[in-house]
């Protein structure tokens, strides 16, 4: 009897931190409708709509990598790509 008891507490424990678990990291299904009237199917983390459909979305600025700046010791040009402003790599920039 003991033992039967001592089971059920361990499964309820389980389940208890498997849900709770759950809740944490849960995320949501976007609210807005898409195009074609249908709701749209994207996740998200915080608020009701997707970056699809949020309004005060901002896209994060893409800087392109360009080919470092600095010489190597035998005077030969980096062939190395960057996206500092510098236009120096890691290996030329100073800190």
């Amino acid at each position: 009897m003991v033992q039967h008891n001592t089971n059920m507490k361990k499964i309820k424990l389980t389940i208890a931190c498997l849900l709770l678990g759950g809740v944490a990291f849960a995320q949501t299904q976007c609210t807005s409708l898409t195009k074609s009237n249908v709701q749209c199917k994207n996740t998200v983390k915080t608020g009701d709509l997707c970056h699809s459909h949020n309004p005060n979305h901002v896209k994060p600025s893409e800087t392109t990598a360009v080919i470092c700046s600095g010489t190597t010791k035998s005077n030969a040009p980096c062939k190395n790509k960057t996206k500092n402003a510098g236009g120096l790599c890691h290996l030329h920039k100073q800190d």
